[in-house]
């Protein structure tokens, strides 16, 4: 279970729901998606298994930089990279559905609210490395 697997399992669902996702909402769905959950469930053995490398706090918000790298070169069109749902990961796809529903410009909004990005804004603009540990993504969606 990797951050990886997690993102194929959004892919996945996304192409399956919406007809497809982008790089950029592929970031944001995966970081609200995950929130979400911790939030209604606490930092169980599935989010301990997937989180095994962190979100970094990019100037459009969270990102998972292996992630970013892996589906940049789609741009702003839809990610055409074979995915595959995982089993394990259903318990997260009301939370990927919800936010899938929502348009990616406003989850770069409500990202930079998030008391990890806004805390570190400035260092976050200068590009320097800012890591969302578990309990960083904890308290951003405690609030």
């Amino acid at each position: 279970m990797t951050m990886r697997a997690f993102a194929d399992h959004v892919i996945s669902l996304a192409n399956e729901a919406v007809g497809g996702i982008t790089n950029l909402e592929l970031q944001k769905v995966m970081y609200f998606a995950l929130g979400n959950y911790i939030n209604e469930n606490g930092v169980d053995d599935l989010v301990t298994e997937i989180y095994d490398e962190p979100f970094e706090a990019w100037p459009y918000g969270p990102v998972v930089r292996s992630e970013y790298f892996r589906n940049r070169s789609f741009g702003r069109y839809n990610i055409r990279n074979e995915a595959f749902s995982n089993e394990r990961y259903e318990a997260l796809n009301d939370f990927i559905l919800e936010v899938l529903e929502e348009e990616v410009n406003n989850l770069v909004e409500k990202s930079h609210l998030h008391g990890t990005w806004l805390h570190n804004r400035e260092a976050i603009l200068r590009h320097d490395l800012v890591e969302y540990r578990l309990e960083d993504i904890i308290n951003d969606f405690a609030n």
